[in-house]
């Protein structure tokens, strides 16, 4: 039998991964010990949890956090697991709480994890020793990254270099305005491999390339996005992108609409009002990406998130979030049907993509193809994460 580490070896540099890597479960399990326990995934936005005491939990195969809201506006993270015997504590995917009760045995527990009251036990328990189990948690200008190991990598370099694009959005004091999940018949790595490329977009995608200049690779984009790159840093919003380097897992781009185009939107006319700090609609697209679940494309007046979450070799879940200006609205600054109507379309043609790509590995006719010039950012989502893979089975051995 192949084993992962041969499998690594046997990886042609510039081409796609062997069949095993798309379709094992040994391979799978071992991508969630060494990249989904490891790093940093993004759980959702603090837009999501206004209020002291709003909570939403993230499920990931058999971990189950709970994101809450603190009294003085902190946000914490806990493992969804009452420390009397085990029980589910918050059972609805969101909700409000003022303190976090065990629908088994009612011990209560405060936001901050610390237990308030254990029902019934002797005059001499230690409530302090038997609070919530923490999960490590971070925050960026009102995105929450929480990673399911007590040692996750180096945090501080993503907040460096996010907060800027991030902050003019105000995302603490935005609304979520329309929220969608998918369920895929595919390996995540193909949705992030979809999502690194435009090599696909000018066939796939005729709505976004009549939004994004330089989408259908025939144009260049360069003479757009000097002009605008001066107008941008006129207005103090960060330009400069942030490539992957090295063993980094993050990256950040602001780049062009068409002129004319407004926003993300069909017609190309505005959806919104502006975001927090931002006065207009020409702050261009600001594009976030953190391996292995979090992508995200902001215009001026509205946000949208994926979070990608795998749950086998062949099952991908995506949870998709419109996020607006606080004080938008709804029919009055935004229709929510133009707020999603253009991701939901462009959202919809990559998810056939990915689910007829994985059909199309798992026949038998399916061997490693080469990656094409316009493909540079998939074979580097690639190298990163053999080199993960290939980091993990190292420190495993030298345990």
């Amino acid at each position: 039998m192949t084993t992962l580490q041969q499998l690594i070896d046997e990886h042609q540099s510039g081409y796609s991964l062997a069949k095993p890597f798309y379709l094992n479960q040994n391979v799978y399990e071992a991508e969630w010990q060494l990249i989904w326990k490891k790093y940093w995934l993004f759980a959702g936005t603090t837009a999501s949890i206004p209020k002291p005491g709003d909570y939403f939990v993230y499920q990931l195969r058999n971990e189950s956090v709970i994101i809450i809201r603190g009294d003085k506006g902190d946000v914490f993270a806990h493992h969804n697991s009452c420390r009397h015997r085990g029980s589910l504590i918050c059972l609805e995917q969101s909700g409000h709480a003022t303190k976090l009760m065990c629908p088994y045995h009612q011990w209560v527990y405060n936001k901050d994890g610390s237990l308030h009251k254990a029902r019934l036990m002797p005059d001499d328990f230690n409530l302090q020793q038997h609070g919530l189990k923490p999960v490590a948690i971070e925050l960026v200008a009102g995105l929450i990254f929480i990673s399911l190991n007590d040692s996750p990598p180096d945090f501080e370099p993503v907040r460096k270099d996010f907060a800027p694009f991030v902050q003019p959005f105000q995302i603490d004091k935005a609304k979520v305005a329309y929220q969608k999940q998918y369920v895929l018949r595919t390996n995540w790595k193909l949705v992030a491999e979809n999502f690194r490329e435009c090599y696909h977009c000018g066939p796939a995608h005729p709505e976004y390339c009549s939004a994004v200049i330089g989408a259908n690779l025939r144009e260049s984009a360069d003479s757009e996005l000097l002009t605008k790159q001066q107008l941008w840093k006129s207005k103090g919003l960060a330009t400069d992108t942030v490539n992957f380097v090295d063993d980094s897992f993050h990256f950040a781009i602001r780049y062009p609409l068409r002129p004319g185009i407004t926003t993300y939107s069909l017609d190309g006319k505005a959806i919104s009002k502006p975001m927090g700090d931002h006065r207009d609609h020409d702050a261009g697209v600001v594009g976030l990406v953190c391996y292995p679940n979090f992508w995200m494309d902001a215009v001026s007046d509205y946000i949208w998130t994926m979070r990608l979450t795998a749950t086998g070799p062949h099952e991908t879940i995506l949870d998709l979030a419109w996020l607006v200006d606080g004080d938008a609205k709804e029919g009055v600054d935004y229709d929510v049907n133009r707020l999603v109507e253009f991701w939901k379309i462009t959202g919809e043609q990559d998810w056939q993509l990915c689910e007829n790509n994985f059909k199309g590995i798992e026949t038998s006719g399916y061997e490693p193809g080469p990656y094409a010039p316009a493909e540079i950012d998939v074979a580097k989502f690639i190298d990163w994460y053999l080199g993960r893979m290939q980091a993990g089975i190292q420190e495993t051995l030298l345990a």
